[in-house]
């Protein structure tokens, strides 16, 4: 387990696991799951979690070696994506938008 950003591990590894095209048709379809999935706490603290990392000095290649190797996401993201910030950024956008919808659980 991570111990700096665990429910960001829960979330990037657990969701965007192996088998995730499988499941969702992209991307977005497997946020949209979390968000639906999970309770609010749970929610605002890996936003908070990725907000913090987002946040780091790491460079491209350590983002990419973190998130790849330490935190086990199997979403390659520059398929889509120009580097690591931008599809974080992206991702912490949806969790925010969902924030309003899931706060009832």
């Amino acid at each position: 387990m991570n111990q700096d950003y665990p429910e960001l591990q829960q979330f990037l590894a657990g969701y965007f696991n192996q088998d995730w095209m499988c499941d969702h048709k992209n991307a977005d379809d497997v946020i949209d799951f979390f968000t639906s999935d999970v309770s609010t706490d749970v929610l605002l603290e890996v936003r908070s979690e990725l907000d913090r990392l987002i946040m780091t000095n790491m460079t491209e290649q350590e983002l990419q070696d973190y998130l790849f190797t330490d935190i086990g996401c199997y979403y390659y993201y520059l398929n889509e994506w120009t580097d690591a910030r931008t599809w974080l950024k992206h991702v912490s956008s949806i969790l925010k938008n969902d924030k309003s919808s899931n706060e009832n659980k």
